[in-house]
């Protein structure tokens, strides 16, 4: 029998219907033109619009209303509750923050999970894998303007502490909280190898045209030799491109109590499996070697700008300097990468008064940015280096397969050790059309 939604949500529901129907009733009066265009008052427009925005609200209110429910379930649920039931409301009350799943909630939830746990864990291997499909919330706290921070494909951390005293397994805690996937909007592709070019110059003709002009380039006679304006070509230089999708994936055993041991599974999946993918992918996206099936990195790319900063401009200054190399290749820079300790030295710059140039923002809780790009800082970037550009425009990643977890009985001597092999592997490829749009910057010690 379905559970019934609480007072207030029906309320909220009931309304959201009444504006629904307002909705029907002042477009099913819009005159529909032959020509396709619709014709309506401004008064109508403006109703309908007005309209609109107030059944956002109420459809909000109930999604939120709805996750206040199930705290309150959880608050005044009996000790003893379910692992599942308690983890779900960890998840939704941590930090005050929306549920994330992550890929080992979803894992654990797996129909293949659940029936090799009622068998015993003796049907030699099964598989879990997250796809586009599974639903996720994420703190708009946390995100970032031009990305979802750790985004669905990787899966996210939620639980700050799992098991009880008896369990002594991984403490599981975000490692990196972003990534370098984190600076691209979400793409996918379904082909194995994706083909494309580069542009590798553009001569820009384009000049004012006379509509008419005397023979030698001068004001128009009138008579029979006056010639008309001829337009300007301009002209791009390309070269054809190919993209290979990537295999990025690893390997690790463990004992076979693990499958037994459901919070510290959890643990073991996100933190071990799919953070190991990540961390390769952020390296493989920032400095990837070219060659055969593999992934060339923005950095190792042909055509990237490099810039040495000035022993005259602090840290922020050489970076500020180094964005407007991106912006004279005609793109607005998005995002810069960089070391935990360059960005300790940005964040401890002090002006003339010694006074924290940017600490500010990060007392208040406000996101990593700097000259309007957004920061990841990791250790995938060699320190001393930065790297800055159009990402998501000059360069995209696409997922062709994201991240999947398999867990294997029969691999090597597994039986006879009680041991089981984990294996998470994913599948992208990345897109540099534009290497000039991106600079590694090199920093230099301020004076």
């Amino acid at each position: 029998m379905p559970t019934q939604a609480p007072p207030r949500v029906r309320e909220l529901r009931t309304a959201l219907e009444t504006k629904t129907k307002l909705l029907d009733g002042l477009s099913s009066g819009w005159k529909i033109e032959d020509g396709g265009g619709i014709v309506m008052s401004q008064a109508e427009h403006d109703t309908f619009v007005q309209t609109v925005r107030q059944a956002e609200e109420i459809k909000g209110l109930i999604d939120l209303e709805e996750v206040a429910a199930g705290l309150r379930e959880y608050a005044n649920a009996p000790v003893g509750t379910p692992t599942a039931q308690s983890d779900a409301a960890q998840a939704h009350a941590s930090n005050g923050e929306f549920a994330i799943k992550s890929l080992g909630d979803y894992f654990l939830e797996s129909k293949e999970f659940q029936d090799a746990k009622a068998g015993g864990f003796r049907g030699g291997k099964f598989k879990m894998s997250v796809d586009q499909s599974m639903p996720q919330m994420k703190s708009a706290a946390t995100a970032m303007e031009s990305k979802e921070i750790f985004n669905l494909s990787a899966g996210s951390v939620t639980h700050q502490t799992l098991g009880g005293i008896q369990s002594l397994g991984i403490a599981e805690q975000r490692r990196r909280q972003t990534h370098v996937r984190d600076l691209f909007p979400k793409a996918t592709t379904s082909a194995a190898v994706l083909y494309g070019v580069r542009e590798t110059g553009w001569i820009n003709r384009a000049a004012q045209v006379p509509q008419r002009q005397a023979a030698d380039g001068g004001p128009a006679t009138g008579g029979p030799t006056d010639t008309w304006g001829r337009k300007p070509t301009s002209q791009l230089l390309l070269t054809p491109v190919m993209y290979p999708v990537a295999t990025i994936a690893h390997l690790l055993p463990a004992h076979e109590t693990i499958l037994k041991d459901e919070p510290r599974l959890r643990t073991f999946i996100n933190v071990r499996m799919v953070d190991g993918v990540m961390y390769a992918e952020d390296e493989t996206l920032l400095f990837g070697e070219p060659g055969g099936e593999q992934i060339t990195g923005i950095f190792n790319t042909p055509g990237v700008q490099t810039y040495t900063g000035l022993n005259t401009d602090q840290w922020s200054g050489q970076l500020r300097r180094a964005a407007t190399r991106v912006m004279l290749a005609e793109y607005d820079p998005t995002g810069v990468v960089l070391h935990p300790l360059d960005w300790e030295n940005l964040e401890l710059e002090t002006d003339d008064n010694g006074q924290y140039r940017i600490a500010l923002s990060v007392a208040i809780g406000a996101e990593k940015r700097l000259w309007k790009l957004d920061v990841v800082a990791t250790t995938a970037m060699h320190q001393g280096q930065y790297g800055l550009g159009a990402f998501g425009l000059a360069a995209q990643y696409y997922d062709r397969e994201a991240v999947s977890v398999v867990v294997s009985t029969e691999h090597a001597e597994n039986f006879a050790d009680n041991v089981v092999t984990f294996r998470a592997e994913e599948r992208g490829a990345l897109e540099v059309p534009r290497p000039e749009a991106f600079v590694l910057g090199q920093w230099t010690t301020p004076a």
